[in-house]
Formats: structure tokens, C-alpha cells, sequence
């Protein structure tokens, strides 16, 4: 059983954006993913279930290409 955790963070001026990659209890892989506003306390976050590690990572990089730089 492998287990990781990795954390992303991505911060512009006036937005936040992070990504939580861990394995769960049952050997599957999780990401949790978080966004919002640095000004106010709206945001949100959204959680994703894999099977194989690759795919989680394949989300990954897929979400990151879409974050502003």
C-alpha cells in the first residue's frame, strides 16, 4: 500500500487555488481540490475519487493547465 500526500498552491492577487492528492482507506486516491477569494470568505472545494494513482495524476494536470498564471 502506498501512501503519499502531495499538496499543490497556487495564489494570484486576489484568488487561491489548491490541489490534495492522498491515498484513502480503501486504496483508492483522492484529490481534494480548493479554491477562492483572498478578499472575502466565499469559496469552495471539490473532492475526486481514482482508482489507479495515473489517472489521479492525469486530473492533476489537467486542472493545473486551467488555473490562471
Amino acid at each position: 500500500m502506498q501512501k503519499v500526500c502531495q499538496i499543490w498552491k497556487w495564489r494570484s492577487e486576489s484568488r487561491y487555488y489548491t490541489i490534495s492528492l492522498q491515498q484513502n482507506l480503501f486504496n483508492e486516491w483522492t484529490i481534494i481540490k480548493s479554491w477562492g477569494g483572498l478578499q472575502n470568505n466565499l469559496g469552495s472545494f471539490a473532492v475526486q475519487t481514482f482508482d489507479h494513482l495515473n489517472n489521479a495524476l492525469k486530473e492533476i494536470a489537467n486542472v493545473t493547465k486551467k488555473i490562471p498564471n
